[in-house]
């Protein structure tokens, strides 16, 4: 026993190093969700269906350039391990460069979105608030990316609590933004529903402003006489999109999964709706934090790559899928425990309330495969393996997860419920086939090594 503690003490140590900047930035960043959910919740039931809607559909542009932004980390970590201090210099202009064009890209798609939200079937009482909030969040998409770029670049170099700092910064902004313009007070206009959406968008400016700022003059990415070249650019920037677009798309297919459940439950009912945007916002809570974990594990496994390190790589991967477990355990009891008080925080609505507990329970369920899935894609993120996890996760959940959630919720009669239920189908079979994924890699570097 003490032989194995001393083994996985030191990677306990540094992913948690690593990861507590993270997860307090992310529980900072999900808390002003919920705070802005509740805010809008007593304006009434149909201002947070709305909200959830129109937050639904941001998330698909939002979720996809989060997970484009993620592959600066691999290659930052990569050649941060190989101590290639001048390529990290042009890693830096390729990551600005990359994200800014994206930006732009994720804008016109936000454009399209918002002519295509009439034709979503969703409550007609909803449509003209939720495309006016939509189109006011969906302003910040640029300056978030561009947030993304620092907040990346200083993770691969195991910089994890920068990010976090300009996010607790924004977040105060934004609580305290809600609260002005939602309500109308100290002098302002009473903005209701829209007041979230500025108060959003003002934020989200301050996040790249300040990240920017800080990463101009960075000292690590800062190096005495090295000439900008042009091409070196490009191929930073065509490395990046090799690499990011497959983990966009890797991100955006879990995540949409999820999108695409809540657009069948407005398809049911508003009740349905409200109540599900209570549970998912429970949910992120949770994901948040194992993705807290999964983000020092990919800087870990990204820098012992370069070192060609294969027991290294083992076994910081078991100290973080013990990690990660060790939470779910935590997470999901209280969640369970909770489950009849916690939709009360955002909500008087019995109804919703009602729904929302049934929908914790499967909450609960699908908490661990969660957790295994995005510590194994944390994994072969750090490996900088991208292509076939983005196909294993498209398989997962638009091959197996919607469709059994369609038919339980609209042919098996399960209603809201059952399209819940695809959610433990989809990530336990996504999980499972990450594990086969990694055990080939693993046995290939191991191979490699001997």
């Amino acid at each position: 026993m003490k032989r194995y503690w001393r083994l996985f003490r030191p990677h306990y140590a540094e992913t948690r190093r690593l990861a507590l900047p993270v997860i307090i930035a992310q529980v900072g960043q999900i808390t002003v969700g919920m705070v802005d959910n509740m805010m809008i919740g007593h304006l009434g039931k149909t201002e947070l269906a709305a909200a959830a809607f129109a937050n639904t559909l941001f998330s698909l542009p939002l979720i996809f350039g989060m997970g484009f932004a993620m592959a600066i980390t691999p290659l930052v970590g990569k050649a941060f391990g190989k101590k290639q201090y001048e390529h990290l210099h042009f890693l830096k202009y390729g990551a600005y460069t990359t994200n800014s064009l994206m930006g732009i890209i994720l804008a016109l798609t936000c454009l399209a979105l918002y002519y295509a939200m009439p034709f979503m079937h969703q409550p007609e009482s909803i449509i003209q608030q939720s495309q006016t909030f939509f189109n006011i969040i969906s302003l910040s998409i640029i300056p978030l990316m561009l947030f993304l770029s620092g907040k990346q670049l200083a993770e691969g170099l195991s910089n994890t609590r920068l990010a976090m700092v300009v996010t607790l910064i924004a977040n105060v902004m934004n609580i305290l933004g809600n609260y002005i313009l939602i309500f109308g007070k100290m002098g302002a206009p009473e903005l209701g529903l829209y007041g979230a959406g500025w108060s959003t968008l003002i934020a989200r400016v301050a996040m790249a402003v300040i990240m920017t700022a800080f990463i101009r003059n960075y000292k690590p990415l800062k190096t005495a006489a090295v000439k900008l070249s042009l091409y070196r650019i490009l191929q930073t920037v065509k490395s990046i999109v090799k690499l990011g677009v497959p983990m966009g798309l890797h991100l955006f297919s879990e995540a949409s999964a999820f999108i695409v459940a809540g657009i069948m439950i407005g398809w049911l009912s508003d009740t349905g709706l409200a109540a599900h945007q209570i549970v998912i916002s429970l949910s992120t809570f949770g994901f948040m934090l194992y993705q807290g974990i999964g983000a020092g594990t990919t800087i870990r496994i990204s820098q012992f790559s370069a070192r060609q390190v294969p027991a290294l790589i083992k076994q910081a991967s078991q100290a973080s899928f013990q990690i990660v477990i060790a939470m779910v355990v935590v997470i999901s009891s209280a969640f369970l425990l909770l489950r009849n008080w916690l939709p009360q925080l955002f909500t008087n609505d019995a109804e919703v309330i009602a729904l929302a507990s049934k929908m914790i329970v499967v909450l609960v369920i699908f908490q661990l495969f969660d957790a295994i899935q995005i510590i194994y894609s944390s994994i072969l993120r750090g490996m900088a393996d991208a292509t076939i996890p983005g196909i294993l996760t498209i398989i997962s959940y638009f091959g197996i997860a919607i469709p059994f959630s369609y038919w339980a919720a609209f042919k098996a009669g399960f209603g809201e419920i059952g399209i819940w239920l695809g959610f433990p189908i989809g990530l336990g079979v996504c999980a499972l086939l990450f594990h086969f994924r990694l055990q080939r890699l693993n046995k290939k570097a191991v191979q490699i090594s001997t």
